[in-house]
């Protein structure tokens, strides 16, 4: 390349090829950076009107078990909607004692003059937080001793994962326990196979009964319904939301299972069985027909 230079005594012509290949130039040096390069570097500037975050503290769970509860018996676990279905129709009586976290009723305890297993209906008057699970599920089998123990819960038969779709009218009772199912259960029921899971408190239950080497089954009734996530902070108990049925069952499959629960524990109730009485709500006791420091008031089913 040739470039004319003009001087005073004349013109000049200089080859400046091997200059140029020599220089090392950015034909983007002086363009103005386009307008998300500048946002994108101011962002990694320092900003002091910029308010510092700050990690929230990890919620912590103060569990109280209250009323006087026979220790070392049998205990059934009935939680969420099928707690609140099954608990209608069982006829628990009037309650014993409460299952506290941070002050909120989380747990109803029942001792039926009937039975000789310790009854817990959990949940069915607040969610719990997953922080509050574990906790929760260590406390009441450290207070309570139970020589074994039946859950009841739900799982979600549209999203349960089967190599053909189950529809909800024919989708079984399923089961996940810590020992072999009796026969009398596992001729009517379906294991709860992966890689589906359970993310309720009755899995930290499970999980905690497991590690004991407690002798532990957890019952499944399918939910026709998604549930809503679970939420980040325990909300306060609404008493209400227990004299509302949010899903039921088939009084045939509500019947099988009273007996099974009871069952699992080594206890035969055939003369009190599930009765689907709607008449039969969840209502508060207060006063002198209160039994035991359980707060503001019992729950009688």
């Amino acid at each position: 390349m040739v470039v004319v230079v003009v001087m005073r005594k004349g013109l000049f012509a200089i080859d400046v090829t091997d200059l140029l290949l020599t220089m090392d130039v950015d034909p983007l040096e002086d363009t103005v950076p386009p307008r998300y390069a500048v946002e994108s570097d101011e962002e990694d500037e320092y900003n002091p009107l910029e308010q510092p975050t700050q990690t929230a503290a990890p919620e912590t769970a103060d569990i109280k078990v209250v009323g006087d509860i026979a220790k070392d018996r049998p205990l059934i676990i009935a939680s969420g909607d099928a707690g609140k279905f099954w608990a209608r129709g069982a006829h628990l009586g009037e309650q014993m004692g409460g299952v506290y976290v941070n002050t909120i009723a989380v747990g109803l305890l029942f001792t039926p003059a009937w039975s000789k297993s310790t009854v817990l209906v959990s949940e069915v008057t607040t969610r719990m937080p997953i922080w509050a699970m574990d906790r929760y599920a260590k406390s009441v089998i450290a207070e309570l001793l139970p020589t074994s123990v039946s859950l009841l819960d739900t799982y979600v038969a549209p999203t349960y994962i089967s190599p053909e779709p189950i529809p909800f009218h024919v989708a079984p009772v399923r089961t996940l326990s810590t020992t072999k199912i009796p026969d009398e259960i596992s001729a009517h029921t379906d294991k709860l196979s992966p890689p589906n899971l359970i993310a309720s408190t009755s899995a930290s239950f499970l999980s905690n009964l497991a590690v004991e080497k407690k002798t532990s089954t957890l019952l499944l009734l399918p939910l026709s319904r998604i549930q809503s996530p679970l939420p980040k902070k325990l909300s306060p108990s609404d008493v209400h939301s227990a004299m509302e049925d949010y899903a039921s069952w088939p009084e045939d499959t509500m019947s099988s299972l009273h007996q099974w629960l009871f069952f699992l524990n080594g206890d035969k109730v055939q003369d009190h069985p599930w009765v689907n009485d709607k008449k039969n709500k969840i209502h508060r006791t207060t006063g002198s027909s209160r039994k035991g420091d359980i707060g503001e008031g019992g729950m009688y089913i």
